[in-house]
């Protein structure tokens, strides 16, 4: 009775290697009726070069070949391919014993060529079944290495922007999605269970309402630049999107992936990718790293909670104390000129009269994004006070600085906020002092040097850029003082007020 050719693939792939060719032919449609995609060689030497540059997963190999013998290929294949799953085919049953030769060549199969089709076909079947149980085992040793890999990257202190948009893109990578986005649930709410369900989880944790407006915070493909889920996913998939955040698991239908992120009973947000996740594998993976990416993300929002001023997005004052002391410690060791802008809200008291305190914290919101749109990186930006800013310029000597400053009064330009008689114009005064590179020999420094002496300096550079900030606001406002360039504070006039601080001993 005929074969009928299946319709579908089983996505394996089978090298049949025998120098007769008539055999071959036969053997090659044989399986391919099966659904494998089937390579097929005359000899050795070949076979082994289709195994070096090919994905095979099963080898159907002739015993007995002129100038190389399958036994042979199978020991070379051996030395670069251990996974690779074998079955010798003979002609001659006797030509050595089976069980010997499995065991010493370490194979899965010894087929003799005369027992017909379907014995062959159920050495296939056994050779790719132990094929698809050495490449689980095998990719899920990769994809947990891959995940301790990258999870320092994960959990480093790094911006929640940054932390997302690198969450999402390895986990395209991981499974070949085009299209995707990692979408978080509003801060503070709490997650509603439904009435035949559990109670809901105490702490801080998302509600998820009709109306809850999940806003997308990284994407790829044709999501890059979208905000709201609610206006770029079509209904269906919103309420797939809404099962995976109310159950906490995994959804997949026939072309997409949601993955929740979650910590416990807390839920984050979601991972939504456009291919479904078929393989057992990578489900496993998935669950495993979408923890990871969930924990990473709740200690992100918990630093930026702790570190961020609410209103302005830029660091809060303790924050930014803490790192003035640490730039001027890298100044001071580096040799590096450092510089502060202070800068002041103009007419704030303006605005809250006549417009109210919430059209003046708009203003003060635009103030702290003109800062951040203004500035490098490695710049750190704080609140100061209440209507007062201030900036960390690492390595900035007095041209840079300035340029920075004079950036920052352009973009202001553009920043108005509504009034009750029209838009009001959001303008800032600023004072800039430059602290110039330490030139201190080495004898002359305390070791070590102590954080009181770093205090000092921190208050120099204070001092040097009010005085130009109250310059500015004096002489009108929306303006950029001269720069001041002051000198570190020596250790003798450091330690007249600080104990703490000895003096270098004095050279005979």
């Amino acid at each position: 009775m005929a074969r009928k050719k299946t319709e579908r693939t089983s996505g394996y792939t089978i090298l049949v290697v025998d120098d007769n060719e008539e055999y071959l032919e036969v053997t090659r449609r044989l399986l391919e009726r099966e659904g494998h995609e089937v390579l097929a060689v005359t000899n050795g030497p070949d076979a082994l070069a289709q195994l070096r540059q090919s994905q095979i997963d099963l080898l159907l190999l002739d015993y007995f070949m002129p100038g190389m013998t399958g036994e042979e290929v199978v020991v070379q294949l051996r030395q670069f391919n251990p996974f690779v799953q074998v079955i010798l085919q003979t002609g001659y049953a006797s030509e050595q014993p089976p069980r010997e030769l499995l065991r010493r060549l370490d194979i899965q199969g010894y087929y003799d060529k005369s027992e017909g089709p379907d014995k062959l076909l159920l050495w296939t079947d056994v050779g790719l079944r132990v094929a698809y149980t050495i490449q689980l085992l095998n990719k899920s040793r990769q994809g947990l290495r891959y995940i301790l890999d990258v999870t320092p990257d994960l959990h480093k202190i790094q911006p929640l922007g940054d932390l997302l948009q690198g969450i999402l893109w390895q986990v395209t990578g991981l499974l070949g999605a085009v299209n995707s986005f990692l979408a978080v649930l509003p801060e503070g709410g709490m997650l509603r269970a439904s009435p035949a369900g559990p109670p809901p989880p105490e702490g801080f944790v998302a509600m998820l309402d009709e109306d809850t407006e999940l806003t997308i915070r990284a994407g790829t493909g044709r999501f890059v630049g979208q905000n709201s889920v609610a206006t770029c996913v079509e209904k269906e998939k919103l309420g797939l999107i809404r099962r995976a955040l109310q159950q906490g698991e995994i959804q997949i239908v026939e072309t997409l992936t949601v993955v929740p992120l979650r910590v416990g009973d807390l839920t984050l947000g979601v991972v939504y990718l456009d291919r479904p996740t078929v393989l057992e594998r990578d489900l496993e993976i998935l669950y495993v790293f979408a923890n990871q990416a969930a924990v990473a993300i709740q200690n992100s929002q918990l630093y930026e909670m702790a570190t961020l001023d609410p209103l302005t997005g830029v660091y809060v004052r303790r924050f930014f104390d803490k790192w003035l002391l640490r730039e001027l410690r890298t100044s001071f060791r580096s040799q590096q000129p450092l510089a502060l802008l202070m800068i002041d809200l103009d007419g704030l008291k303006r605005i809250n009269d006549t417009a109210g305190h919430l059209v003046g914290d708009q203003a003060l919101a635009a103030l702290g994004k003109v800062l951040k749109q203004a500035t490098r990186e490695s710049d750190i930006i704080g609140r100061y006070g209440g209507d007062e800013f201030a900036v960390i310029l690492p390595q900035a000597p007095i041209p840079g600085a300035e340029m920075v400053g004079r950036r920052i009064q352009e973009f202001l330009l553009e920043k108005t906020v509504p009034g009750p008689d029209g838009d009001l114009t959001v303008r800032g005064s600023m004072g800039l002092c430059v602290l110039e590179p330490q030139t201190f020999a080495s004898a002359e420094m305390p070791r070590p040097v102590p954080q009181t002496y770093f205090q000092a300096a921190a208050q120099a550079l204070i001092q040097g850029a009010d005085e130009g900030l109250y310059q500015s606001k004096k002489s009108g406002g929306q303006k950029l003082s001269e720069g001041k360039v002051i000198q570190w504070p020596s250790f003798a006039s450091v330690a007249e007020f600080s104990p703490e601080i000895e003096r270098p001993a004095e050279k005979e």
